[in-house]
């Protein structure tokens, strides 16, 4: 995964890991062209991970929060937390986007 290249091509590559880590760990994974969107409820809202294709190689790792029960629409710009990070770092840091994003 070292040598993926961003865009859906990138995404595909990834997509596997996000799915598993998704699963393990009670959270939604929405898919959108250019972007996927790890997600989940905390607190009265609603939390999450996005992760936005960059270029050849490389994503922005961002987190947001936004009350529930908004449309797609209303879900705010990420918080940046990772610039320019190729897929195998966005896999790794996840655990710790999580906790920056609960802590928002």
């Amino acid at each position: 995964m070292d040598d993926v290249r961003a865009g859906e091509d990138g995404f595909a590559a990834m997509d596997p890991r996000l799915t598993v880590f998704a699963l393990a760990n009670g959270v939604d994974l929405a898919k959108g062209e250019g972007y996927r969107r790890l997600e989940w409820f905390s607190d009265g809202f609603e939390r999450g991970i996005v992760i936005e294709a960059d270029g050849d190689a490389s994503f922005h790792v961002g987190i947001v929060r936004w009350k529930s029960a908004g449309t797609e629409e209303e879900v705010p710009t990420p918080t940046p937390l990772e610039r320019g990070v190729n897929a195998q770092d966005v896999v790794s840091l996840l655990d710790r986007a999580v906790e920056a994003a609960n802590a928002l």
